[in-house]
């Protein structure tokens, strides 16, 4: 049968379930990683792995050989030595790239609920909240709601980018720190957001031509928004210019004169309607997130027109 390969990503016993793969797709990092994967969770399980690779006599001395095997094969052995391998206690996993020559082999698998058809694409973005949820989990990490949606725009489509990208947010001091994700996943969408920021004023004439060349997806939303965010609550912390001085980050001392012009025009009646703002937008992007580019586009004309 055929089955999304992210399902065997998710549940890492569900391979135990059946006696041979046909691993293929045009992806040819994701067709090993997912080889990998299946050849480590048969090994746990008490499997050898063993390279066949078009040598079919050595698969009766195989069989007597006493042992359970992971039989792996990149050239296509026959129908009939597959059906051998099954009635045995070994398993067999052959992978290829997707061509018009293994067609028939691919119909062979998916015709079949002890065979799996495993084919490996650029992911979509159901088939990337599957890994995403299940790397969650697996981790016991606790994920914001908008956190989450934030993260899995960033992810890239391509599983083995995407893989490396999970690990480096493993590394993270804190999960939920949006400004955190951007600078590790999307560095340069990171340094065009934080400087959109100090942009704030510009005349609106200049401001939305940036804002409809940057914001194309839900992901861009919440990297500019989280700067936005994170300077906000900077200058609301801060009793005054010199506090606020000592609070900002020395990597910021390019930005640090733009801040302080920011916070002298703000009074207590200002910090209030921003704060406000930035809420409500944080409410309406997660139950309408359809429409994050209007509705970042009003916070930003919204954010300028108090803080002028």
């Amino acid at each position: 049968m055929k089955i999304n390969p992210e399902s065997f990503i998710a549940n890492e016993d569900l391979c135990l379930g059946y006696k041979s793969f046909f691993i293929s797709g045009n992806d040819d990092n994701y067709i090993n990683s997912l080889l990998n994967l299946l050849v480590n969770n048969f090994s746990k399980n008490g499997y050898v792995k063993k390279n066949l690779n078009e040598n079919k006599d050595v698969l009766p001395d195989l069989f007597a050989a006493g042992n359970k095997h992971v039989f792996i094969c990149n050239k296509y052995l026959g129908n009939k030595e597959v059906e051998e391998i099954e009635v045995s206690d070994d398993v067999f996993v052959f992978y290829e790239k997707t061509s018009p020559k293994n067609k028939g082999v691919k119909e062979f698998f998916s015709s079949s609920k002890k065979r799996v058809l495993l084919e490996c694409y650029e992911l979509d973005q159901n088939k990337k909240k599957i890994i995403l949820n299940s790397f969650i989990k697996k981790h016991g990490l606790s994920v914001e709601n908008n956190v989450y949606w934030f993260l899995l725009g960033l992810l890239d489509n391509r599983f083995s980018l995407l893989n490396k990208e999970l690990d480096k947010v493993l590394l993270l001091n804190n999960i939920n720190n949006l400004t955190e994700l951007t600078n590790a996943l999307s560095p340069e969408k990171s340094v065009e957001a934080n400087k959109f920021y100090f942009k704030i004023n510009l005349s609106k004439e200049t401001i939305v031509p940036i804002l409809n060349s940057s914001i194309n997806t839900l992901s861009d939303f919440y990297s500019f928004f989280s700067y936005f965010k994170t300077y906000s609550l900077l200058m609301f912390a801060s009793k005054n210019a010199q506090e606020l001085d000592n609070k900002i980050p020395k990597y910021l001392f390019r930005e640090k004169e733009g801040l302080l012009v920011l916070f002298r025009r703000l009074n207590e009646n200002k910090k209030a309607l921003l704060s406000s703002l930035i809420h409500k937008t944080e409410s309406l992007v997660r139950k309408n997130p359809a429409l994050y580019k209007s509705i970042f586009f009003r916070f930003v004309l919204n954010y300028k027109r108090i803080i002028s």
